[in-house]
């Protein structure tokens, strides 16, 4: 079982796919198509990330995979003559700043694991939680 910092790290990059998933799906007919391929690989990964032998790998390529989706969206935007530069500004804030929580979650699950011999506090879905056991 993952400890709690790297369910956070993997959680946070399920949701960035997901916000980038659905602003994808709310672009122009020609982006969306132009795009498809980065925006099914970040939701491939995301969905594969659930039953992954190696969560840490896996969530490491879910992070590539919606940099790249982040990255083309935000050429996409720049590229229209339609989309102000403010927009494009915002929109490239917006996204480094989820892309930023996701990066800094993992790192801090990688740089600070739980102690040997710490208690379990984790339990399966629909139970209670545990505290430290005397």
């Amino acid at each position: 079982m993952p400890n709690p910092r790297e369910l956070v790290a993997t959680l946070l990059g399920v949701r960035v796919a997901r916000a980038l998933h659905g602003r994808w799906q709310r672009l122009s007919t020609q982006e969306r198509d132009r795009l498809s391929p980065l925006a099914e690989d970040v939701r491939e990964r995301a969905l594969d990330l659930r039953g992954a032998a190696d969560p840490r790998s896996a969530g490491r390529g879910l992070q590539r995979a919606n940099e790249k989706l982040a990255d083309a969206m935000v050429d996409s935007a720049q590229a229209d003559p339609d989309v102000a530069e403010s927009e494009v500004i915002r929109l490239r804030e917006e996204l480094s700043r989820e892309l930023e929580r996701m990066v800094t979650a993992e790192i801090g699950a990688s740089r600070n694991p739980p102690p040997p011999g710490a208690p379990q506090t984790w339990t399966r879905a629909g139970s209670a939680p545990t505290g430290p056991r005397r």
